[in-house]
């Protein structure tokens, strides 16, 4: 079993040579019974065979080849997983306090009952929506949907009046359903229910009854499709794949996070993204036919699932081809709605006002029946009308395309061939043999129940604030510095403090020589931490932007929302904020970068799908990494089917050490020995090579201890607790670290959130722990403490940064000390330089190789301690950040009051810049036109009379 884990960790990929000289060094070192290579390789297919799943062949429309890891098969592993089963939730939930799930917000619920888990199994019954049934206390009702509040599951049911219904819904506790429909109905003579007026009854029993067999489970599961081109390999040549992977979305946000829980699902250098769906589209439709048959680890009963897809989450290009979108460069610009249009429309008053809102929502049917007129179109063999249409509407699909293309060559050819043909007979001669070709003709997302690829493409923050807004920010500001400047902000932004902002360590001066080639994590520091170092170096206006972009990075990157509606009204300043300072700076941002236009989107997305780094794909993008291993080893003659079976085996390992069942050949469903499955459960080095994190009770209060050599007794007289605290135990060490509630690591110098009589923000100075008692003459050991400097927070904001202010105690005790649990959170805090005036004048050593240097660098050297500022653009615990603080220091405020009247004042002026750039372009064009035109004049022996080509001139130009 050790072997077959070790050929398949994720993240440790070992070649035939690697691994045969494992085995050798085995046998050499006397390990009996050590199988030969082709032994284990042969085991190997066996444990495959026996519980885990094999690829499927596909071929496409276009005849491309590759292979699947069928959906099905996941979830069946996933209901047979106990670390995966006990967390599944099947039912939306209505909740009083934080939106953390997708579940909980609006768009599970936008489902009709029937087609999201129409069940509820109590007692090995199956209560199903649309049947009677009785209660407990004897009333019949009629359940209509099953839904959660607060972690329990209710049913919205009508309540039955002697056989007759009564249209109100009441809310009824799961608890108290006892009788099904099938035992009234056993239970009435005939076997008749006697309503009174049958027809205003729906059909009993449920349809979806007959879906599985009697007496098992009915789910429904949601799995997210994410796609994109990747490389295949390691090095800088690229080697494009287009990969899928999927999770399964019932289970809660914080484990899809983890590597553990990504499924591969296909892979092809050949077959494109539309390709591969189509395999998928018809293996999620046969679900609602033929539910898949799974073993509930959970309930240890049998059950069916029907597969759904509820988002697409991926980068702006590719979400834009599975909307059936032209994508960014088009007119009408956005996947989502019908903003956009010519320049001469963008530029007008309304038109540049309307890129600043969602225009009318684009829809599935909508764009289906767009496709249905390009293909009719395409029957007439007039190529310029199909652009034309396309440019309209910004509809243009791959796979309608492919047969457009040769729809068009078709019907040159009849044409061709019989010059009399009507525009009637060719068209409905060649939609017949459209109609008669397999395969898909338009994209296959839009024939997945219940999808709309074009709403259902959540705006995602790595690419499009990240990779989007923040880069955007970035080379705005490092283009505008001069090589001092740039040194300025290199230094300041090295010298930021890093406590509370769970960042990688800072390379300040690798951010700026590689300033046009940053990534994800790059970005993120900026946005983090600019708008503390950029005074003096931008305008105004480009400041204003650095502080927009903060601001909203930092309402994003949360994992609950505690107010919806409050926090999306905040949201919606951020984000006109945020989108009135890219106008400021450069008003035809938003005309040619889409990803401006999509934060629009972000508002409607978060009310349907809750916070939106639900839909981040960062975990996928990770997953690329293991993705690139598996393609490393393969010999690239079936790459698709070669990795697809490298994901199987992994998947299989991680099933068996997981404690997931399996059928034997008994027909008995078994799981792998204690043994074996305390392999995962209690080897921290197998959990993260598996990209497991397991969850763990915070010790809230906990403090670590100083290494040995480094503790030091010191006596609590000397301590600063010993200002405001009489202590009589006379000996105490101090510690590194404590446990706040939060589950934050906090040291001595952190920024944390206290509770005292109210909440305050101060920072650790101490954190003390009592000696060995025999040394003391107290009776009972205290407590530990800690020792807080105590800061004043300002009434008002910061005049520049807008953020909280924190002053340092001027007179009486700068000091108080709490308890260990009255630390709520770490928070970042930075030094007020701005207004204290600090400069580069600090000089310090160079370290190379862990060894000080000759070399010195400078850093910022701090005028005092006294004036700080709370960070309102970090991440972590941002939304505690807020919830802690006064409204009126948190609160956002817009830029301008009538932004509308603004927009137009700016689209003004963008008329005059456009204008006079596109004059410009058009000179320039022309210059270069007739220095081409004397250089081939020359190389022809043609005349070079001046006069001649000017005469030229006028023509040429009447022509362009």
């Amino acid at each position: 079993m050790l072997l077959d884990l070790i050929s398949n960790l994720p993240r440790l990929r070992l070649s035939s040579a690697h691994f045969k000289l494992i085995l050798w060094l085995m046998r050499d070192s006397g390990v009996p019974n050590v199988p030969s290579y082709y032994a284990f390789q042969q085991m190997k297919a066996k444990l495959q065979k026996t519980c885990g799943s094999e690829p499927q062949p596909f071929k496409s429309v276009v005849g491309n080849y590759f292979y699947v890891n069928d959906p099905r098969d996941a979830v069946k592993k996933n209901f047979a997983n106990p670390q995966i089963a006990k967390y599944m939730n099947y039912y939306p939930e209505e909740v009083e306090g934080p939106i953390s799930e997708v579940w909980q917000a609006e768009c599970h619920k936008e489902y009709h009952p029937s087609k999201h888990t129409p069940m509820l199994s109590l007692a090995g019954k199956q209560f199903y929506i649309e049947e009677v049934a009785k209660l407990n206390d004897n009333h019949l009702v009629i359940p209509k949907c099953w839904i959660k509040q607060n972690g329990l599951v209710y049913a919205n049911a009508h309540q039955d009046g002697k056989w007759e219904v009564q249209l109100h819904l009441i809310r009824i506790p799961s608890e108290m359903f006892e009788f099904t429909y099938l035992d009234i109905e056993a239970s009435m003579p005939g076997s008749i229910v006697p309503w009174k007026d049958p027809s205003s009854i729906s059909k009993m029993p449920n349809p979806d009854r007959k879906l599985v067999p009697i007496g098992y489970d009915l789910y429904d599961v949601f799995i997210p499709l994410w796609a994109d081109d990747v490389s295949g390999n390691k090095s800088k040549q690229y080697n494009k794949h287009i990969n899928m992977y999927s999770v399964n979305s019932n289970l809660p946000g914080r484990l899809l996070h983890q590597e553990y829980f990504v499924q591969f699902v296909s892979t092809s250098p050949n077959a494109t993204s539309p390709e591969q769906f189509s395999a998928l589209k018809d293996m999620i439709n046969d679900t609602h036919k033929h539910p898949v048959i799974c073993y509930n680890a959970e309930t240890k009963r049998m059950c069916g699932v029907r597969l759904r897809v509820p988002s697409l989450p991926a980068d702006n290009p590719q979400q834009a081809e599975e909307a059936c979108h032209m994508g960014g460069n088009a007119n009408l610009l956005c996947r989502k709605c019908d903003v956009g249009g010519t320049y001469e429309e963008t530029e007008t008053d309304e038109g540049y006002h309307a890129l600043y809102n969602i225009g009318i929502a684009r829809s599935a049917t909508q764009t289906r029946e767009q496709l249905a007129l390009q293909l009719k179109a395409a029957t007439l063999g007039v190529k310029s009308e199909i652009t034309e249409m396309q440019r309209a509407t910004g509809t243009k699909d791959k796979v309608a395309q492919h047969w457009i293309d040769i729809l068009l060559e078709k019907s040159i050819k009849m044409k061709k061939e019989n010059p009399s043909i009507s525009a009637d007979e060719l068209t409905a001669t060649l939609e017949a043999w459209l109609d008669n070709q397999p395969g898909d003709k338009v994209n296959p997302l839009l024939d997945i129940a219940d999808l709309d690829p074009t709403q259902d493409t959540p705006v995602e923050i790595l690419h499009t604030i990240l990779l989007g807004v923040v880069k955007y920010v970035w080379h705005m500001f490092h283009t505008s510095l001069s090589p001092e400047q740039k040194n300025l902000f290199v230094v300041r932004l090295q010298s930021t403090d890093l406590d509370g902002l769970t960042v990688p360590p800072l390379r300040a001066a690798y951010m700026m020589q590689y300033n046009n080639n940053l990534i994800g994590k790059h970005f993120k520091t900026l946005m983090q931490t600019m708008s503390f170092h950029v005074h003096d170096m931008v305008s105004p206006a480009q400041f204003q932007l650095i502080q927009s972009v903060g601001e909203l990075g930092a309402m994003l990157w949360i994992h609950e929302i505690n107010n919806m509606e409050s926090y999306l009204r905040d949201l919606e300043i951020v984000i006109g904020n945020t989108l009135d300072a890219f106008a400021a700076v450069d008003p035809a941002k938003i005309i040619n970068k889409v990803k401006i236009h999509l934060l629009n989107h972000v508002i409607p997305d978060v009310r349907r799908f809750g916070p939106i780094i639900r839909s981040s794909t960062e975990v996928f993008e990770c997953f690329n990494a293991i993705f690139r291993m598996c393609s490393v080893f393969s010999n690239g003659q079936a790459p698709s089917r070669d990795i697809a079976c490298q994901f199987a085996g992994m998947d299989r390992v991680k099933h068996i050490l997981s404690g997931g069942y399996w059928l034997s050949s008994s027909g008995e469903w078994v799981q792998a020995g204690p043994r074996v499955r305390e392999v995962l459960t209690t080897h921290p080095i197998i959990q993260r090579h598996l990209g497991w994190i397991p969850k763990e009770a915070i010790k809230i209060g906990y403090m670590k201890p100083l290494a040995r050599k480094k503790t030091q007794t010191v006596l609590w007289s000397t301590t600063k607790a010993a200002l405001v605290l009489e202590q009589e135990w006379r000996f105490w060490h101090n510690n590194t670290s404590v446990i706040a509630k939060s589950g934050d690591c906090c040291k001595i110098g952190s920024w944390v959130a206290v509770q005292k009589t109210s909440s305050a923000v101060s920072r650790i100075a101490e954190l003390l722990s009592p000696f060995s008692p025999t040394t003391n003459s107290a009776s009972e050991r205290p407590e530990n403490v800690i020792t807080i400097e105590d800061f004043i927070l300002g009434p008002v904001q910061h005049p520049q940064f807008n953020m909280p202010v924190l002053h340092q105690q001027e007179l009486g005790v700068k000091y108080f000390t709490v308890n260990a649990s009255e630390i709520l959170f770490r928070l970042s805090v930075q030094h007020d330089c701005r207004s204290m005036h600090c400069s580069a004048t600090g000089t310090q050593a160079v370290i190379q190789e862990r060894e000080f240097t000759e070399r010195t660098t400078n850093y910022i050297q701090h005028v005092d301690d006294k004036q700080f500022v709370i960070n309102m653009h970090a991440l972590h615990n941002a939304n505690l950040i807020r919830a802690l603080l006064p409204r009126n220091l948190t609160e956002p405020k817009p830029l301008h009051s009538d932004r509308e009247k603004w927009h137009h004042s700016i689209a003004a002026g963008l008329r005059i810049t456009q204008r006079e750039k596109r004059t410009t372009e058009e000179n320039q064009r022309w210059k270069e036109a007739q220095q081409a035109q004397i250089q081939a004049m020359n190389q022809g022996g043609g005349s070079n009379n001046e006069e001649e080509i000017i005469t030229l001139q006028p023509a040429n130009k009447q022509k362009r």
